[in-house]
């Protein structure tokens, strides 16, 4: 009897600690965590956009990060404008009508609107076929009063239509470190 009961609390035990793992699905962003870089100081398979001549300073940070080696740094210079960045490459392995999860960690500091009233934000869409209005996540709202990483995160479902998942990363002014970007399939 005593082995019949070690052997259940061993399997329950094992079951609770591999099960989540188990459970996770494949995170479809291309190099989410901006571990590979290219020659360009911009992570492997992402791109930005400068827009109006703001002023900007791109890196990768090896001591402001939230997990692996590296962070990606965006610091827009005063008196502040628009940037873009997002993945190069279209992220097409997703189903219609499924759902799925973008998450995100940033950490941010002097975060402002632009000259313009842009405000900073993430915008996560779909192809053809757009969400209206469009799923956002206010960075202004969100990181108020922050001063350390904070995981932001936004769950939609894609449209029967949907051949690819869009995400866009809007800022506008000050500090922002952006590491370990996910979609993920919710079941």
């Amino acid at each position: 009897m005593k082995k019949i009961v070690t052997g259940i609390i061993f399997l329950v035990g094992f079951l609770v600690t591999v099960s989540p793992a188990l459970c996770k699905t494949k995170n479809i962003v291309p190099n989410g965590s901006f571990e590979t870089k290219t020659t360009d100081n911009l992570p492997e398979g992402w791109l930005t956009k400068t827009y109006r001549g703001t002023s900007a300073e791109f890196s990768f940070n090896d001591v402001e990060k939230h997990s692996d080696s590296y962070s990606y740094m965006i610091k827009i210079n005063p008196p502040g404008g628009s940037i873009l960045f997002y993945p190069e490459k279209k992220i097409t392995k997703i189903k219609p009508g499924k759902k799925y999860q973008f998450s995100v960690w940033i950490k941010a500091k002097g975060l402002g609107y632009s000259p313009n009233f842009i405000a900073p934000a993430i915008r996560i869409n779909y192809k053809p076929k757009r969400l209206s209005p469009v799923p956002t996540i206010d960075l202004m709202l969100e990181m108020k009063g922050e001063n350390e990483w904070k995981n932001l995160t936004l769950t939609t479902v894609a449209p029967p239509t949907a051949k690819q998942i869009t995400v866009d990363f809007l800022l506008t002014k000050g500090s922002v470190w952006i590491d370990d970007v996910e979609i993920t399939e919710v079941e």
